[in-house]
């Protein structure tokens, strides 16, 4: 399983990459939809959730998974990317 360091990392360079250098000076607390602005749309919103999903092997649920809340901010971001990756171990244990 992936450290938290490693797992903020991964989803900082993720984000990165869609979204460009900016993400790297969001704070782990602060608003992604108001860091990003305009340009953080419904679209964006799923294309952001993709990514994530590709980058640690996860699924999130659109319906289901609360995602205006867990994908709000990077520190959200991670316990949400945290938790799926230990629910995917203890069932990959079983």
């Amino acid at each position: 399983m992936s450290s938290s360091n490693t797992v903020n990392e991964d989803i900082r360079a993720s984000l990165e990459a869609l979204l460009g250098p900016e993400v790297r000076t969001i704070g782990a607390d602060q608003s992604f939809r108001d860091f990003i602005g305009e340009r953080f749309d419904s679209l964006m919103a799923v294309e952001v959730v993709t990514t994530i999903e590709e980058r640690f092997g996860i699924e999130v649920d659109f319906v289901g998974d609360d995602v205006r809340y867990w994908f709000e901010t990077l520190e959200k971001m991670e316990q949400f990317v945290k938790g799926r990756l230990e629910d995917n171990a203890t069932l990959q244990a079983v």
